[in-house]
């Protein structure tokens, strides 16, 4: 029966080891081993290094980097483990056994022994003497779920995950033992249980003598980028996110699933081809390393002269036994300002191999333009959108309670591409007649369509000219070369003139009122072509590419009677019913979305969320009012957070039409012990709560998804506003969602840049970054 090789998905962290080669066997072996016998190993690593990197914990170890390379060591608690497999052996049944390594005392790159985990069960066994045994050995042995052998080779199936997440920081300061060129360095150290190496070697039992070790030399299996970091030439850079994208080819591929067959070469050395394999619609020719320290619970932060040095572990693709480079590029992600971005030189990223890479000193400031750094084929819905609450509730416009300090146009600089706008339709009561009496007297003239901070008396401005300059924000963004960045508006319902507390004008409904002028009004707005709205139907299907430059306009509806008299007539917004800050709950107690998996999202018109037959769901909480008797509890509130979060990762992987968008509120206030501890209003008080725990909820995640739109409080990155409140975190964390995981797309579509030599023995001429 044919048997197959699995390695776990993981994050590859791998150099190559070697051990002695075999020499030949003499031909009149006098006193050869028997058939039944246990197999004896040996292994030895190569390296020239004299110091040991100590990395407790994990298994393997990386010595200090040489101008040969980095060498390798075996752990030196003997942690280590390989799986050795043999078809042609007697014993066990599975051919497959797994060892442990005792490296030695002195030598940590020579097996002092190589012996079974298991000592109770039986070892690999000498078959039949006079047939050749081939044996193929794998690291780390945890890895392996099976095993195969198919005309003489070797085959195994492992992935590489596209978030490649730092186990440990370690930190060793300017001068001291292991530093880079002796100035202090942030080391981001792996889980070496993904190290995926390999071994071959093959002798006919007859040839060798009793007592005799079978040398293995290990290999490594997958292609890693050694990267430096450079912190800033003046000032301090906070680091957030390093990611290395393809960027040749239709397909490039750089992580999940692949498949390699092992076999020994015409040279008498152990090769690999590998194939990647799978779905090759996901998002696969990008890395994502997160540099948050979760010990600490802060991001890597760099002055002059401080390096940072992580790996990046990668498939190495081969076609027809030929090895294939690639054009990659290492993007670094700042907490403040743009990402700086050097693009390697295809010939200098060695597959197989160990290749280093050392980056210019960090530039700081500039705009993130982060949604341009997306492949515009990705669908919309598997966005994370960061967004501002209430995003004009600001003391500039009059705002009884103080939601953002920062302008849109700062939000947006700031990285947030999602708003919230409270609007009313204002007018003038000409003859007013009776207080409470209604009758001839309400004579009421209609004067527009406004963006309002809370009430009717702060018109901040017409929702026209909102619109427009949300619109000139992308005309930005495109004279700077921008082309995919688009924005996200929703539009809420508040009072207009027209209600005025104990009447309301003769025959008029103020929600129907509203609904039917925006509707109206987006459609004029959208009339004219500079103001970017995006008339096409939002569906499943819909790209970046799709809605790139444009505004996405989305409403609710709070009753079914506030849509009665909508009429046949269509508008560019997505409708939903509102109903609750976590939506209506259905006969059993429990909440309609959570069993239907979001409330229908209608395109044009709004209909009755029981009626509805909309091709989107929109799955939201919107707990503003937090506290007893609120909305909500405090508790409440983080429990509806935290089941969205964990809501994107399940639909992520069951719901494969992508229909769903998400929408988390983050953002409110605490209506009762608003001062607690010192903390100042209600507001700053849920924002310090509530984005805290979302950065620590999102860096700590083991699964990543779309996030969908999340909005907070103080949406911005300044220091004396978001970055009071960790929004600044909170809102790179989301950005740098994007980046963590596999995208689902329609296809890909991206530019080789210009080139970069990033060959290990001179660390690259890194003379500036890409423009």
């Amino acid at each position: 029966m044919k048997k197959n090789i699995f390695l776990i998905a993981g994050i590859a962290l791998t150099a190559m080891l070697s051990g002695c080669a075999d020499e030949n066997l003499d031909n009149t072996v006098k006193n050869p081993v028997k058939s039944g016998e246990e197999i004896m190993f040996g292994s030895k690593l190569s390296g020239d290094a004299d110091v040991i990197e100590s990395n407790p914990g994990t298994r393997t170890v990386y010595g200090d980097r040489t101008t040969t390379g980095v060498p390798v060591y075996w752990e030196d608690d003997g942690s280590d483990e390989i799986a050795i497999f043999c078809n042609q052996a007697s014993q066990p049944a599975s051919h497959l056994v797994h060892y442990k390594i005792t490296p030695d005392e002195t030598d940590h790159a020579t097996a002092a022994s190589v012996a079974k985990v298991n000592p109770s069960e039986a070892g690999l066994q000498w078959g039949d003497l006079d047939t050749e045994h081939r044996f193929y050995a794998f690291y780390p042995a945890s890895a392996v779920k099976g095993s195969a052998e198919e005309d003489q080779t070797g085959k195994i199936t492992a992935n590489i995950p596209v978030t490649q997440q730092v186990q440990e920081w370690r930190t060793v300061e300017k001068g001291a033992n292991g530093a880079i060129d002796g100035k202090k360095t942030y080391f981001g150290l792996p889980n070496m249980d993904y190290a995926y190496m390999y071994a071959y070697n093959a002798v006919t039992p007859s040839q060798v003598a009793d007592g005799q070790f079978i040398d293995l030399q290990f290999h490594n299996l997958v292609t890693v980028l050694d990267i430096t970091v450079q912190g800033p030439s003046s000032g301090t850079a906070t680091i957030t996110n390093i990611n290395v994208d393809a960027i040749d080819g239709t397909t490039p591929i750089l992580t999940g699933d692949f498949t390699c067959n092992i076999r020994n070469a015409s040279t008498g050395e152990a090769v690999a081809t590998c194939e990647p394999v799978g779905d090759f619609n996901e998002e696969r020719g990008r890395i994502s390393i997160p540099c948050y320290d979760k010990k600490n619970g802060q991001f890597i932060q760099l002055g002059p002269d401080e390096l940072l040095n992580v790996k990046a572990y990668i498939i190495p693709q081969d076609l027809e036994n030929t090895v294939k480079q690639r054009t990659l590029r290492v993007t670094v992600s700042l907490l403040n300002g743009a990402p700086c971005r050097k693009t390697l030189q295809t010939a200098d990223v060695t597959p197989h191999k160990i290749n280093r890479v050392i980056l210019p000193p960090l530039t700081i400031g500039g705009t993130n333009y982060w949604m341009s750094s997306l492949d515009p084929d990705i669908y919309v819905s598997e966005l994370s959108i960061p967004g501002s609450k209430f995003s004009v509730l600001t003391s500039e416009n009059k705002a009884a309670n103080i939601y953002q300090n920062a302008s849109i146009a700062q939000q947006f600089t700031d990285g947030v591409r999602a708003f919230i706008l409270q609007t009313a339709t204002i007018g003038t009561n000409s003859n007013p007649g009776i207080t409470g009496g209604g009758g001839a007297g309400n004579e009421f003239t209609y004067d527009g369509f406004y963006v309002v901070s809370e009430n009717k008396e702060n018109k901040v401005m017409p929702l026209s000219q909102a619109i427009s300059d949300i619109a000139s924000y992308l005309q930005t963004c495109e004279d700077e070369g921008k082309n995919n960045e688009f924005a996200f508006v929703m539009l809420t319902y508040t009072t207009g003139d027209y209600y005025l507390g104990s009447w309301t004008h003769s025959g008029v409904d103020p929600e129907q009122f509203w609904i039917e002028k925006l509707r109206d009004e987006v459609n004029s707005i959208a009339g004219d072509a500079a103001n970017r709205i995006y008339t096409g139907e939002i569906t499943p299907e819909t790209t970046i590419d799709d809605v790139k430059g444009k505004i996405i306009l989305k409403a609710n509806y709070n009753s079914q009677n506030m849509i009665s008299n909508y009429g046949s007539a269509t508008a560019p917004i997505m409708f939903t019913y509102w109903g609750s800050a976590y939506g209506p709950k259905i006969y059993n107690g429990s909440y309609y979305q959570d069993i239907y998996g979001g409330m229908p999202m209608d395109w044009g018109k709004p209909m009755w969320y029981e009626n509805s037959d909309a091709k989107l769901r929109w799955y939201y909480q919107e707990v503003t009012s937090v506290g007893t008797g609120q909305e909500a509890t405090r508790e409440e509130k983080e429990t509806f957070i935290k089941n969205l979060f964990t809501k994107s990762v399940d639909l992520y992987h069951n719901d494969t039409s992508h229909k769903t968008w998400f929408m988390n509120d983050l953002g409110g206030y605490y209506s009762d012990n608003a001062d607690i501890n010192g903390r100042g209003t209600g507001i700053q008080a849920l924002a310090i709560d509530m984005n805290q725990m979302g950065v620590d909820e999102l860096q700590n995640r083991e699964e990543n998804a779309g996030l969908g739109i999340i909005f907070m409080n103080f949406a911005d990155k300044q220091a004396l506003s978001g970055a009071e409140y960790k929004s600044d975190w909170l809102i790179q964390t989301l950005i740098d969602n994007n980046f963590k995981f596999a995208l689902r797309k329609k296809g890909s579509s991206t530019t080789p840049s210009s080139k970069y030599n990033a060959t290990y023995s001179n660390g690259g001429n890194a003379v500036g970054w890409d423009k």
